[in-house]
């Protein structure tokens, strides 16, 4: 988003927010990332945050 790479871990708390607005020739595009933690206990908070979005990206480790 930044064009920047952290190569350190933190696990998200609650939930983390970045906002980017891009300014196109014909139009400005407003990119909103919001990072859920996977705990269960933040489950209910969820539906809050991805009301009225266009899309959802739902990323997760097959690893463990």
């Amino acid at each position: 988003m930044y064009d920047k790479f952290d190569n350190t871990y933190q696990a998200t708390i609650g939930i983390d927010f970045l906002s980017k607005t891009m300014y196109l020739e014909d139009r400005t595009v407003r990119l909103q990332l919001w990072d859920t933690a996977g705990q269960e206990r933040f489950r209910s908070l969820i539906p809050s945050y991805i009301r009225d979005s266009s899309v959802a990206v739902i990323v997760f480790d097959v690893a463990s």
